[in-house]
């Protein structure tokens, strides 16, 4: 579905649900089958915190911790 890195669009908390659908991860995030990328922490509604294109261009899901998103940050833009 994602052939090229890109970046995906700010959305809505409303939304979140649409896009895990599209992306093939709504389930997966119901059943606690989704980890942080970063710490490992399992991703739920309270603490989601982005999704993203690892450089290898697989999607993964970081939580809301600070410090997930800021390596994250890093991780996207190579720093």
């Amino acid at each position: 579905m994602l052939g090229e890195r890109r970046r995906f669009p700010v959305f809505h908390e409303k939304e979140l649900e649409e896009i895990l659908e599209k992306l093939d991860l709504l389930e997966k995030m119901k059943n606690r089958e989704i980890k942080c990328s970063v710490c490992n922490t399992i991703i739920s509604k309270e603490n989601f915190g982005c999704i993203y294109l690892s450089k290898e261009g697989d999607i993964k899901v970081a939580c809301s911790n600070p410090e997930c998103l800021e390596r994250v940050n890093m991780e996207i833009h190579n720093v």
